[in-house]
């Protein structure tokens, strides 16, 4: 009975937190760089070459990128709205602050495996403020009273430096654009996450990350639909800001 738990939560965890990553929830604001060269039609002064995409699974891509579109607008989107009507804003971004603070672990072992010393001390420091002054990571002190910057790190970004190729692009049900690299970076992470080895029922930790998911969303809404009036087609318009993006991340 004990193993079986565990394995629900295992599932439900990795599916809450690839739908917290995922760019259908997180929207423009993680494609600004790959989005404002594709509209004026130019690359970003100095950026590399645009990738190689590989879609042969475009049409199967584009069929789930259609329920994807109708889940965001009849059920994600509203659940959010909600949310976001009974909580002030202010309070939603501490919230946010804190989850982002508990997941710690996942940057400082990625950046570590990157081969970013400065950093993962960086994200240590961070730490160790916002813990503290930051009362749990409700409030970013670390940026605010010391100028210590923010780092994101994942393991699918590790993956592509050490040299693992992202393979087809994929247009996974409810978890939006991806990769094959991508997607097990995902699974590592969310092994990573403290929230995953709560030792409490299956139900609290899904209520916490799908607390954690549905509090990041409330603060993008709209950002979704700036995303697709970006681009006369939306499949592409995703599709090649992601791989731009992820592009992006490896080589910054």
């Amino acid at each position: 009975m004990r193993t079986s738990r565990k394995l629900e939560v295992a599932v439900i965890s990795f599916l809450i937190f690839t739908l917290s990553s995922s760019p259908l929830m997180l929207g423009k604001s993680r494609f600004n760089l790959a989005f404002a060269a594709d509209e004026q039609n130019l690359e970003p002064e100095g950026a590399p070459a645009a990738p190689t995409i590989n879609d042969p699974h475009e049409q199967f891509n584009r069929g789930v990128f259609e329920f994807n579109d109708r889940l965001y607008f009849y059920a994600l989107k509203p659940a959010a709205v909600l949310y976001s009507v009974l909580l002030p804003k202010g309070f939603r971004e501490a919230i946010q602050r804190g989850f982002h603070n508990v997941v710690f672990p996942c940057r400082w072992v990625n950046l570590t495996l990157q081969g970013k010393s400065d950093k993962a001390v960086n994200e240590t420091l961070r730490f160790l403020i916002n813990s503290t002054l930051g009362l749990a990571g409700l409030f970013d002190f670390a940026q605010t009273q010391f100028g210590l910057e923010n780092h994101e790190a994942d393991f699918g970004q590790t993956l592509a430096l050490w040299g693992v190729g992202p393979g087809d692009f994929l247009m996974l049900p409810i978890l939006g654009p991806s990769d094959p690299r991508d997607l097990f970076g995902y699974g590592v992470d969310t092994v990573m996450d403290p929230l995953f080895w709560l030792p409490v029922d299956w139900w609290i930790t899904f209520s916490a990350q799908s607390g954690k998911f549905i509090n990041a969303a409330s603060l993008r809404i709209g950002q979704y639909e700036e995303l697709k009036q970006a681009s006369l087609d939306p499949y592409i318009g995703m599709r090649d800001a992601y791989i731009q993006y992820r592009e992006h991340l490896v080589t910054k």
